[in-house]
């Protein structure tokens, strides 16, 4: 069976209501607009550096458009989980090459859990949600006051889930039979966690 490492999960999480600039699509933008200061941040007391300035600057509506592109690739991930997490007679990286194969008629078919990787910001700097926790850190500070707690709970929800996502699919891919009780019975079980992970990395976001 598969090894959890977090402890009780929640029932349910609020979906996290990420602030977004005016111009997004009326669909999107209704209800996070409303998380939004209608005033503008107030000035720092003291003059920070630049660097420091750069870093904790409210982000700009391109750096928010990650979040709603990271999601729409989150969504791709789960509604074509089975055809994108499989690997048939196709060149394998080094490290998916390690994962047990399965021969299905002429086909010769492996799961390739990292896949799950580099649809949630957990392998590649372009990925949209690379680092998108340090993003909407800095968005905080365009949520209401009233906001704030909520927000600051669903941006951990998001952290954590995104988390155990990419754990659960980097425990799925060494779950083969190079490893002692692994199989490919083993891989598929983790990869279902992990896809368990992703549901609530989607309903977070």
């Amino acid at each position: 069976s598969s090894c959890r490492l977090v402890g009780t999960r929640p029932q349910r999480h609020s979906r996290m209501r990420l602030p977004a600039p005016p111009k997004l699509d009326n669909a999107v933008a209704a209800p996070l607009l409303a998380l939004l200061l209608t005033a503008a941040a107030p000035p720092l007391l003291l003059s920070p550096s630049p660097a420091l300035a750069a870093a904790s600057a409210s982000p700009t509506s391109t750096e928010l458009s990650r979040l709603s592109a990271g999601l729409a690739r989150v969504d791709y991930l789960l509604r074509d989980w089975d055809r994108l997490t499989t690997v048939c007679n196709g060149v394998q990286d080094a490290t998916e090459a390690k994962q047990v194969a399965r021969t299905i008629g002429d086909q010769k078919c492996s799961k390739s859990p990292l896949i799950v990787q580099r649809y949630i910001g957990a392998s590649s700097t372009l990925d949209p949600l690379f680092k998108a926790d340090k993003l909407m850190i800095r968005a905080a500070s365009l949520v209401a006051p009233e906001q704030q707690e909520e927000y600051s709970s669903a941006v951990d929800v998001y952290i954590r889930e995104q988390q155990m996502s990419s754990t659960m699919a980097y425990t799925s891919s060494w779950s083969g039979s190079e490893n002692p009780n692994g199989s490919v019975e083993q891989i598929e079980e983790n990869l279902l966690e992990a896809k368990k992970e992703v549901l609530e990395t989607q309903a977070a976001l």
